[in-house]
C-alpha cells in the first residue's frame, strides 16, 4: 500500500476585535513546516508518526478553522474504515472509492417531524453522493491485504477531529474543532496532535493509544440481563421480579460459587427505561415501582447481581416536570428555539450542561441514584445531547469532555459508567464500557422503508458489524458493549443469526447482556450460553 505523503495545512483565523469579512485571514502553507506572520507563529512538528500544530498569537485572535491535508494514491483494492460519529453511527470497511450517503434520500418531512438530523452529525457534516468522499471522526485506517495506516486524533477533549478521504482527488484531510475563545498575545495554544502510523491491524491501535497516552479503565466482563429488548419501556417491579429469578436459576447452573457466581465477570441486572418520564430521573412511577427503585437495587444485589440502572443525564422530554417548570434550562438555538434531540417519547431536547442549575441538577440525581438508592452502574444514554450546540465559548468535543466529567465526578469512581449513543472518544479512558454499535432489533434489519434513512437506525445486521469494525477498541479504549443477544424463540431471527450474534459479542466484546427470561432457556439454550460466557471469561482472564 502507497503511503501518506505530507501535503499541506491550512489556518483560518480572525482578530479578535472584529467579525467583519476584513479581519479574516488564510495561510496556507505547502509541506509541514512551521509559519510565521506578523499576527501568528505556526510551530508544526512531525516526525513521521506524530504530528502537532501549536498556534502563538502575536495579537489577540480566534482560530476558525485549521485543515491538515495528506496525498495518498488510493489503490483500486484499498478499502477503508470511518469511525462513524456517535456509538450507533455504522462503522464499517468500505472501497475507498464508494461515496457515504447521508439525508439527501430521505424525505424531508420526515427528518423534520423524527429530527433524524439530530441523531448524527447531518446539522454539520456535508455529505455528497455519487463522490468518493467518505468521512468519519477521530480515527480512520486504510487497508490493502495485510497492510494498514491508521490516523486519529491524539487529544479529542480540545475539539472533536473529522476524517476525510477522497481518493478520486488522492487526499486524506484531518480537521479538529477550534475553541472558540479569543486567544491572547504571546499564549502558546495546543491545536492538534494526530498519530500516523503503519504496520498490522493490533500494531497500528497499539501505537496509537501509546502515542495518546490514554488508558482504558480496567474492569472485568459484564454478564447478565437488561430489560429493554424484553419489556421495551413496559417495566415494573413484578415483570423485573419475574427476571431476576429466571436470571438466577440460569446462573445457577454455571461453574462458581454455588447460586449465582461466574469465576472472572461481573454479574449485571440492569434496569432500563420505562420507570420515569425522560429527564425527571427522582421521580419514579410510585404505580409501577411501589416499593422504589432502592428497595429493587437492594432486591437485585442480594440476588447476587451488581444493580444497573438506564439514564439520559443530558436530554428530557417534552411531558418531563423538567421541561415544563424549567425551560431555561433548555439549550435554544440561534433562533432561540429549544434544540432537538431526537423523536424519542414525546420529543426530547438537549439541555444546556453549562447553566449552573443543570449542573447541579445532574450531579444531584446521579448522586442520589448511586450513593442513596444503591446503583452500581449507570448506562448513560443519548449523551450526544450534550454536543449538538457549540455555545458558551466551547466546541462539540470541549462540550461532551467537560459533560461527561461532570457525571464521573458525580458518580464515583468505584461507579461502573456505560457509555452510548456518545461520540466515542469522549470516553476514551473516562467510561468504564461504551456501546459501540446500534440498537440490535427483533428482526435481522429493520423494514424496507426505514433502511434508506439514518446511519443510526436499530438494525442487527448493522450492530453486528459495528461490533466487528471496533472491536479493538476494546480493553484499549474502554469495554466494548456490543448490546444484547437473543436466544428466545419470540424474535424475527434465525438460530444461524441468533447464534452469531451470541457468539460475535463473547468473542469481541466485554459485556455479554441478554432480555431475555433467562429461567425460560431450555438446557440447549442454557449450553450455548455457558460456552460464550467461557469464550468470554477466558479472553478478559489476567495473562
Amino acid at each position: 500500500m502507497n503511503s501518506l505523503t505530507p501535503a499541506s495545512y491550512r489556518v483560518e483565523y480572525r482578530a479578535a476585535a472584529s467579525d467583519a469579512p476584513s479581519a479574516r485571514r488564510v495561510i496556507d502553507v505547502e509541506g509541514f513546516d512551521s509559519y510565521v506572520t506578523q499576527e501568528l507563529s505556526l510551530l508544526v512538528r512531525f516526525d513521521g508518526e506524530r504530528l502537532d500544530i501549536e498556534a502563538v498569537p502575536h495579537v489577540p485572535l480566534v482560530l476558525e478553522r485549521v485543515l491538515v491535508r495528506f496525498s495518498h494514491a488510493y489503490s483500486q483494492r484499498e478499502s477503508v474504515l470511518h469511525n462513524g460519529y456517535q456509538s450507533w453511527t455504522t462503522t464499517a470497511w468500505r472501497s475507498v472509492w464508494r461515496s457515504m450517503r447521508g439525508l439527501e434520500t430521505a424525505p424531508r418531512p420526515i427528518v423534520k417531524t423524527y429530527a433524524l438530523d439530530a441523531i448524527g452529525d447531518y446539522r454539520f457534516a456535508e455529505y455528497k453522493m455519487n463522490s468518493s468522499r467518505q468521512h468519519g471522526y477521530t480515527y480512520a485506517v486504510l487497508r490493502e491485504e495485510g497492510d494498514h495506516v491508521l490516523v486519529a486524533s491524539l487529544d479529542e477533549t480540545r475539539g472533536f477531529t473529522r476524517i476525510e478521504t477522497d481518493a478520486s482527488a488522492g487526499t486524506l484531510t484531518m480537521e479538529t474543532e477550534c475553541s472558540a475563545r479569543e486567544l491572547p498575545e504571546g499564549e502558546t495554544v495546543a491545536v492538534a496532535s494526530y498519530a500516523v502510523v503503519a504496520g498490522a491491524e493490533a500494531a497500528v491501535y497499539d501505537r496509537w493509544f501509546a502515542l495518546s497516552g490514554i488508558q482504558a479503565r480496567p474492569v472485568r466482563p459484564l454478564v447478565g440481563y437488561s430489560s429493554w429488548y424484553r419489556h421495551y419501556g413496559e417495566i415494573d417491579q413484578d415483570k423485573l421480579g419475574v427476571d431476576l429469578e429466571g436470571a438466577q436459576r440460569a446462573f445457577g447452573t454455571m461453574p462458581g460459587q454455588p447460586g449465582f457466581a461466574v469465576e472472572g465477570a461481573t454479574l449485571l441486572f440492569q434496569v432500563d427505561d420505562g420507570y420515569c418520564k425522560v429527564g425527571d430521573w427522582l421521580d419514579v412511577d410510585a404505580a409501577k415501582f411501589p416499593d422504589g427503585l432502592p428497595a429493587l437495587a437492594r432486591r437485585i444485589r442480594s440476588a447476587g447481581f451488581l444493580p444497573g440502572l438506564w439514564l439520559a443525564p443530558f436530554v428530557c422530554e417534552r411531558e418531563s416536570r423538567v421541561f415544563a417548570r424549567h425551560p431555561d434550562w433548555v439549550l435554544r438555538d440561534d433562533a432561540g428555539d429549544p434544540v432537538r434531540t431526537g423523536f424519542h417519547w414525546s420529543g426530547h431536547y438537549a439541555l444546556d450542561t453549562l447553566n449552573p442549575d443543570v449542573r447541579a441538577h445532574v450531579a444531584s440525581c446521579v448522586r442520589t441514584i448511586v450513593h442513596e438508592w444503591g446503583f452500581g452502574l449507570l448506562k448513560l444514554d443519548f449523551l450526544y445531547g450534550a454536543c449538538l450546540e457549540p455555545h458558551g465559548g466551547m466546541n462539540r468535543g470541549e462540550l461532551m469532555a467537560d459533560a461527561l466529567r461532570l457525571v464521573r465526578q458525580a458518580a464515583g469512581e468505584e461507579c461502573l459508567l456505560l457509555g452510548c449513543g456518545m461520540p466515542l472518544a469522549s470516553g476514551f479512558g473516562l467510561v468504564d464500557y461504551c456501546r459501540i454499535g446500534c440498537d440490535v432489533g427483533l428482526d435481522w434489519d429493520g423494514p424496507l422503508y426505514l433502511r434508506p434513512l439514518h446511519s443510526e437506525r436499530v438494525s442487527t445486521k448493522n450492530s453486528l458489524g459495528d461490533t466487528i469494525a471496533r472491536a479493538p477498541l476494546d480493553g484499549r479504549a474502554f469495554g466494548n458493549d456490543p448490546d444484547v443477544f437473543f436466544l428466545r424463540d419470540d424474535v424475527k431471527l434465525s438460530e444461524r443469526q441468533r447464534r452469531r450474534l451470541l457468539e460475535t459479542d463473547a468473542r469481541l466484546g466485554s459485556m455479554l447482556l441478554t432480555s431475555d427470561n433467562m429461567g425460560e432457556w431450555d438446557s440447549e439454550q442454557r449450553a450455548q450460553f455457558q460456552d460464550a460466557v467461557r469464550v468470554l471469561v477466558g479472553r478478559k482472564a489476567p495473562r
